[in-house]
């Protein structure tokens, strides 16, 4: 529980216990003269006049004192205090009738007398600002120490604070008991109004002539808390004055929560209260591991008083300095302790620092006194596996098998056990397997149990474990029952119809066709889609031609011969792929997509519940979606972009950009779109296509700018890529300048060619493993007709492409490139940037991968040399876009 020492909450209870001595002397029920039952009545209202008086609250306090006085008129001392009340407030008049009245009911009351004779004879009524200045104008005129306790005291009924404080400044009242008083009433009624300031002086004169209560202290440091006096309460604390352990907390607190952290930094560095109180210790504690500059070690310094804030420090303060990783805050908390304890605190740190050593030196340690929980198993289990020490956790999670006691946390225990096992079945020691085969009693455990022995060697575990042929088992238990009674083939059918009816998906219908074939159930076998065996010889001849026309080059009589085949081997995965590239090689795109789906359907139709695609299979499965989309394109929309984010910034003029022939520009853009005619255009294996695009500089003239919309040309263009397994491009364009600007039309001859980019090292999504190398040498020669010069780049890049999500890479990159340029003078320039990029691959289907991309990246570029160049710019910065529809 937090404590915490709420400034105005001090002031209210330290102006409760300034009631007056005589209230807490006087008051008994003998004193007052009644009865139990009507002390137990009057009390109340008693108690509430003597607060109200406190406050200087005059209705509240005539009130209960006359209500009081009617319950009990018999009861002298309620006739003194209700007189004195009235004295209090200025009524004299009813104070002297009220004793008058009650002499006559009992003249012989020394008491009443005595309280009569004390009221003087009024003199003068001070009631109105007027009638105070005009009697401390008299008094001015005579000044005693009587008459300026008087305008004092009449100031202060009138809230006319100023004027009470001025009478102070006469040192003979201010030295008096009067003064003393009035200071006393002063300070009180400011309280009241909520001036601080003013009660702070009074506080001050107050202690100025003796020394304060603890109530009055409190009281006084509230009001500066409140205002946020720092350095007049440390001043006061220098002295000695406020200075408990309670009140530096509070103003410690204070600072946090106005967060005044360099001071509160430099309080708590200089302070070392000793507290009485562990609750007050524990606030203490907390704020220097919340604002210390070095928290763990601050913390571990401090000389705990009270024990149970021992258990505060392993329970919390620990904990956070974990979270927050601040091994070194940790360590020092923990090395306040001796090495024997702690051990849950210590494993924790461990874990969270990867010490694999120090983690399993512990576990041993905890597992030798009592044993791990269930959730210190789940826990360190799961840190274990993340630190490539999964036998360790796999031989902890086996000692606690089948976890009866884990509640919760028995399936997620099991599943981490079965899961480590299951990929390292050689962790499986004899005498553990033993102890698994045993079967569980609830069928979701021997489901779970089950799984974890594969294979046919375990069959017999498998028919001891799932044999009662409970109906709770899922599909995937029955299907693995099925596979165990090979046999019994009436048995293993019963089992495998049991799965496909609780799953109907196409792996179970085709285990009960196998199942029914076995079993020479050929109607059932036929409905569950198993086809018939036929002639065998002739399909297998039929094969073995295609394959060997393959080889030979003989593209079109190959795919009739594998057709053949297929027509009495449909299920064939090596027909059906070969099917797939032959239809792609001889452009039949509605071939391809169909074999390519049915190539996709046969590796999803692999995919059991105990076996997922293997990284062999899920690659395939890539490849064979990357042709089917490929197949299906006929239009490509590409979009490339390079904006200078400093002015200095140039692109060296290329072939492969956007950028106009013999110009450099800060930024530059191009739209092109392309459409495929077809593949075997001119000869065997190539690729014809017709392009346009638009590009753009920045430049205008002469003047540098951000947006590259100057200068637009349009280039219009055919493109040929002669060789199937190469990237190579030849084109021929035709370019025209848009709008008045300075372009030359011409015909630019280009040869562009990409390297060592394929396969592994590709720039297409990956499918499998967290990210990939990437590397290109791409080489560019363009060769302007009219204008009869050229330009050539060389660029090698290489990259690395971290997945982040299914679809997203971040990309950082290097490359280095080479520019010339022909003509005269002969300029050439020699660069090297690095830079990184996010890409999204997006629009897949079932059948087709990504067939879009976008690309945002940050390239920085540093030119190295050249001839002829604008060098005064070597440093170059570029915001990157490309799109790929």
């Amino acid at each position: 529980m937090n404590i915490r020492l709420n400034p105005l909450a001090v002031l209210v209870c330290g102006a409760l216990l300034a009631m007056p001595a005589l209230a807490a002397q006087e008051g008994s029920k003998q004193d007052l003269g009644l009865s139990d039952y009507r002390y137990f009545k009057v009390y109340p209202h008693i108690e509430r006049a003597h607060k109200a008086m406190e406050a200087n609250d005059e209705t509240r306090a005539l009130r209960s004192f006359e209500h009081a006085h009617e319950m009990a008129p018999e009861s002298i001392r309620i006739t003194l205090w209700l007189a004195e009340a009235y004295r209090h407030f200025g009524h004299e008049n009813k104070a002297r009738a009220l004793l008058e009245s009650e002499l006559k009911k009992a003249p012989q009351n020394s008491q009443l007398q005595s309280a009569l004779n004390a009221i003087p004879v009024p003199e003068l009524e001070v009631k109105t600002l007027a009638q105070l200045r005009a009697f401390q104008k008299t008094c001015d005129a005579a000044p005693t120490v009587r008459c300026r306790s008087e305008a004092g005291n009449y100031a202060l009924k009138l809230n006319q604070l100023e004027i009470a404080r001025a009478q102070l400044a006469d040192p003979q009242l201010r030295h008096s008991k009067e003064g003393r008083q009035l200071v006393d009433n002063y300070t009180q009624r400011a309280i009241f109004l909520q001036q601080w300031a003013a009660a702070d002086q009074g506080f001050a004169l107050l202690d100025s002539e003796a020394t304060l209560s603890e109530a009055q202290y409190q009281q006084w440091f509230a009001i500066l808390l409140h205002m946020q006096r720092d350095q007049r309460i440390l001043d006061l604390q220098s002295q000695g004055v406020m200075n408990s352990a309670g009140m530096q907390l509070a103003y410690a607190q204070s600072l946090a929560e106005r967060n005044a952290l360099t001071s509160l930094r430099r309080y708590l560095a200089s302070h070392k209260p000793v507290f009485n109180s562990p609750v007050e210790e524990r606030n203490w504690m907390r704020l220097l591991a919340t604002y210390s500059e070095e928290p763990g070690k601050t913390v571990s310094a401090w000389s705990i008083k009270h024990p149970e804030n021992k258990q505060y420090v392993l329970s919390t303060l620990v904990p956070i300095r974990i979270q927050k990783g601040d091994w070194q805050g940790a360590n020092a908390l923990l090395n306040t302790f001796p090495e024997t304890q702690a051990l849950d605190q210590r494993l924790a740190l461990s874990l969270a620092r990867r010490d694999t050593p120090s983690s399993l030196q512990l576990i041993k340690k905890i597992s030798q006194t009592r044993g791990l929980s269930a959730q210190e198993l789940e826990t360190v289990s799961y840190q274990l596996v993340s630190m490539d020490q999964g036998k360790v956790a796999t031989e902890l999670l086996l000692r606690d098998w089948p976890f009866d006691k884990a509640g919760a946390l028995q399936k997620p225990l099991s599943t981490r056990l079965y899961t480590q096992l299951a990929a390292h079945p050689e962790w499986l020691t004899p005498d553990s397997k033993v102890r698994l085969a045993k079967p569980l009693p609830s069928a979701t455990q021997r489901m779970a149990q089950a799984r974890l022995f594969q294979g046919t060697e375990n069959c017999a575990i498998v028919r001891n474990i799932l044999g009662d042929l409970s109906p709770q088992y899922d599909a995937q238990s029955w299907s693995h029952l099925a596979q165990c009674y090979p046999w019994q083939p009436g048995l293993a059918l019963y089992a495998a119809q049991q799965a496909a009816a609780r799953d109907p998906s196409p792996y179970y219908q085709r285990q009960v066709g196998y199942l029914a074939f076995a079993a020479q159930d050929y109607e059932l076998a036929r409905a569950n889609g198993v086809k018939m065996p036929a002639a065998k010889k002739g399909a297998e001849d039929d094969a073995s031609l295609g394959f060997a026309l393959i080889d030979q080059g003989k593209y079109p009589e190959a795919r009739d011969a594998l057709e053949k085949a297929r027509v009495s081997q449909p299920d064939s995965p090596e027909i059906m792929r070969q099917l797939v590239y032959l239809n792609e090689r001889l452009d039949d795109k509605p071939y391809t997509r169909e074999y390519s789906e049915r190539v996709v359907d046969d590796i999803d139709n692999s995919l059991t519940p105990q076996q997922e695609l293997s990284e062999k299979q899920k690659e395939d499965r890539f490849e064979f979606r990357r042709i089917h989309e490929d197949s299906e394109r006929r239009w490509t929309f590409t979009y490339d972009g390079s904006f200078g984010l400093t002015p200095d910034s140039l692109n060296s003029a290329g072939g492969s950009n956007g950028v106009q022939q013999n110009k450099s520009y800060r930024s530059y853009e191009q739209f092109e779109a392309e459409y495929r005619i077809g593949k075997n255009q001119i000869i065997e294996g190539d690729q014809l296509s017709v392009y346009s695009r638009i590009f753009a500089g920045s430049e205008n003239n002469g003047d540098s700018h951000f947006i590259p919309v100057y200068e637009p040309m349009l280039g219009v263009g055919v493109r040929w890529k002669p060789l199937r397994d190469q990237v190579i491009y030849l084109a021929a364009e035709q370019q025209i300048p848009l709008g008045n600007n300075h372009g030359k039309s011409d015909v630019m001859l280009r040869a562009s060619a990409s390297f060592f980019n394929g396969g592994k090292y590709s720039d297409d999504w990956h499918p499998t493993g967290n990210g990939w190398m990437a590397q290109n040498l791409y080489l560019d020669a363009a060769h302007f007709v009219k204008a009869d010069y050229q330009l050539y780049t060389a660029d090698y890049r290489m990259s690395w492409h971290q997945k982040i999500n299914g679809h997203q890479t971040v990309e950082p990159y290097w490359h280095a490139q080479y520019n010339a340029s022909t003509d005269t003078p002969y300029r050439d320039n020699t660069l090297g940037g690095v830079g990184v990029r996010l890409n999204t691959w997006f629009g897949e289907s079932h059948y087709s991968a990504f067939p879009h991309k976008v690309s945002v990246g940050v390239e920085y570029q540093r030119a190295f040399s050249g001839h002829n160049r604008d060098m005064d710019s070597k440093n170059n910065l570029f915001l990157t876009l490309g799109a790929r529809w």
